[in-house]
């Protein structure tokens, strides 16, 4: 008994799908052709056939696309390198790398470039110019006239004063990284310091014959310490001063400095609050006899005369 050779409507629709899947990578595979047969026309510009790879390469629609390698295998297409390579005769690098050109430099001043003889190198190194660089080249007299080699020494010398620029701002973000590390280990010396003294005092005892000098040298202590800080500050503000009376200052740069300065003034605001707030609850009862550490010593030292007399 012979199988039956019949269709099912099923079989039917999935044929018919895959013959729209085929026509569809068709389509893509004559795109493809009309990009490489470019290559061999005279007539017709790189220009249009980068226009044609660049809209495979943004549909995507390469994937799919039979090739046969090496060993006579037939695969299909995945990646981009591979339509590259397979179907284009160059790297993907090599094809992106002029999709930038067309991209980024425009489509009038490639095809002058092309006329003109102007190499990969010369239009790599205009894309990596600043974009007013780019537009100085690019509308310059010497694209106008045809002048090949004034175009190439502008681009070098924009170039060269390109990277000048870059170096002297890689100095200065590095001098501003070093003056920021030693900022940090001068707070982490800051905060060892303060540790240590901690330690000192709690390892100090008062004692009943010698509480005068003892609290005369903390009342010192204290009084040294506030004035560094009163210090610390006036300095701040004298930064802060010299910040706001400088008109020739940058967007940029007086957008950092005041990130920083408010942030510098916000922490000091900030430890300064919280500390008076835990010291006056501790000391909460003393609080009416609040006065300058000076004025304490002063009546310790009249006291202590007093005593002497």
């Amino acid at each position: 008994m012979s199988k039956s050779t019949e269709i099912t409507a099923a079989e039917e629709q999935e044929i018919f799908k895959g013959k729209e899947v085929l026509a569809a990578k068709q389509a893509v595979l004559t795109q493809s052709g009309q990009a490489t047969a470019f290559n061999y026309m005279k007539q017709i510009s790189e220009i249009a056939e980068l226009k044609v790879i660049g809209s495979i390469k943004e549909s995507k629609e390469y994937k799919g696309l039979l090739y046969f390698d090496e060993n006579g295998k037939q695969k299909q297409v995945s990646t981009f390198e591979e339509f590259c390579i397979h179907f284009q005769g160059f790297t993907a690098k090599t094809i992106n790398e002029r999709l930038a050109n067309l991209n980024i430099l425009g489509e009038q001043f490639l095809e002058r470039s092309q006329q003109l003889g102007l190499g990969y190198r010369d239009l790599r190194a205009l894309r990596q110019l600043p974009e007013d660089e780019q537009t100085l080249v690019i509308e310059s007299e010497a694209v106008e006239t045809g002048d090949k080699e004034a175009i190439k020494d502008l681009i070098a010398d924009l170039k060269a004063q390109h990277k000048k620029e870059l170096d002297t701002e890689k100095k200065k973000a590095k001098e501003i990284d070093d003056q920021r590390q030693v900022a940090v280990r001068m707070r982490d010396d800051y905060q060892m310091k303060a540790m240590d003294y901690q330690n000192e005092l709690e390892s100090t005892k008062f004692k009943a014959d010698a509480w005068v000098d003892q609290t005369k040298h903390l009342l010192f202590e204290a009084t040294k310490y506030e004035s560094n800080a009163v210090e610390s500050l006036s300095r701040l503000m004298a930064l802060r001063e010299h910040f706001l009376d400088d008109d020739n200052l940058s967007p940029q740069v007086t957008e950092y400095l005041a990130a920083g300065l408010l942030h510098s003034f916000k922490t000091l605001a900030e430890d300064f609050a919280q500390a008076w707030l835990e010291t006056s609850n501790m000391l909460e009862g003393y609080l009416p006899k609040m006065r300058p550490s000076l004025d304490v010593l002063q009546e310790l030292n009249d006291s202590a005369m007093s005593n002497e007399e």
